[in-house]
């Protein structure tokens, strides 16, 4: 009884593995070889090195810590499946430690980062998250009220009844699986599979070295394609080079702490403990309901047109009355409002 027991607890991890396998490892491979919409925008002309186009693809696509995350979780996802196949073996040493486990912790600690930093973010203003000039060029000429209502439904949804903005859904669906879905998968990974620390030293050091290479490395992006991978970078950059230092100091601190977290997560071992953080990050996604309209009026959004629709309060989504038969002189050739 006991061996069928083990046999059916360890054929349950390797099906939680081959699905979050199949749920990560496929965009992570997408990603290695064509765009995504995550990626940073840059003017060709403005990069200071002549460099072939791959390569400023993909320093566009991986200059976001999300994209980075994203592949560390997809390539932890097949280094546990070929465990689980016994293709290959977790080499532990004489304190107990398992590179595959310092993999997992600096994994997890960044998969929780990229969550809470996204989308605590984005309570307090979406645009620190997406660029507002990025997502609606300057030549539809919309109101900045109108680019906020947009946002903060693509972000928290309701979806516009527009039929224009349908897209709102997609570009929800596409963050809660980047920022959301995936992020949680690492953690929900320990209510499966009993994870046993590593040294705290090791793991904390290896999850600090990974933030200090890949602060280089965005810096790095930055420079060579003469845009900010996030326009909260922009914010920080205008305060000044104090300032800066210290916004990065603190956000690297905070993966630290998290690194601490999960450490206690996988000492604690309750589910109580475990779904916590699961918890919080589901409901920050749904914008704080029911504390939605709250959050959205902060944020400068009418709550009223945001679950009625913007066209109900009969203003203009244009600042000229020339931007808005232009707009909808290119929507009657198949152009539309995204």
């Amino acid at each position: 009884v006991g061996s069928l027991a083990s046999a059916m607890a360890a054929l349950n991890v390797q099906i939680f593995h081959w699905i979050c396998a199949i749920l990560t490892v496929p965009f992570g491979i997408l990603t290695l070889f064509i765009s995504n919409p995550e990626k940073v925008k840059f003017a060709k002309d403005k990069v200071p090195l002549k460099l072939p186009d791959k390569v400023l693809g993909f320093c566009s696509n991986f200059a976001h810590l999300t994209i980075v995350s994203h592949e560390l979780m997809a390539g932890y996802f097949v280094w546990a499946i070929l465990l689980d196949c016994g293709v290959l073996t977790a080499q532990v040493d004489a304190e107990g430690s398992s590179w595959v486990e310092v993999y997992f912790t600096v994994a997890l600690s960044v998969a929780l980062f990229v969550a809470i930093v996204f989308w605590g973010a984005a309570l307090i203003d979406p645009f620190l998250m997406v660029d507002a000039d990025q997502m609606f060029p300057a030549s539809l000429q919309l109101t900045p009220s109108f680019k906020r209502h947009l946002v903060f439904g693509a972000m928290f949804g309701p979806t516009d009844p527009l039929p224009d903005l349908a897209w709102q859904t997609q570009f929800r669906l596409f963050m809660q699986y980047l920022h959301t879905l995936c992020p949680l998968l690492m953690v929900v990974e320990l209510l499966v599979v009993e994870h046993r620390p590593s040294s705290a030293a090791l793991e904390i050091s290896a999850t600090t070295i990974f933030a200090v290479c890949y602060i280089a490395w965005n810096m790095s992006c930055w420079w060579l394609l003469r845009s900010s991978p996030y326009p909260l970078q922009k914010r920080f950059y205008e305060l000044g080079l104090s300032w800066s230092l210290f916004a990065y100091t603190v956000l690297t601190v905070f993966v630290m702490m998290l690194c601490a977290y999960t450490r206690w997560l996988r000492f604690e071992g309750s589910s109580l403990a475990i779904g916590f953080p699961i918890g919080m990050v589901l409901w920050v996604t749904s914008g704080l309901a029911p504390f939605r309209g709250a959050v959205a009026q902060n944020q400068g959004v009418d709550p009223d047109l945001l679950y009625r629709g913007w066209e109900s309060g009969g203003q203009s989504s244009f600042l000229t009355k020339e931007a808005e038969d232009t707009y909808y002189a290119r929507k009657s050739s198949g152009s539309h409002l995204k």
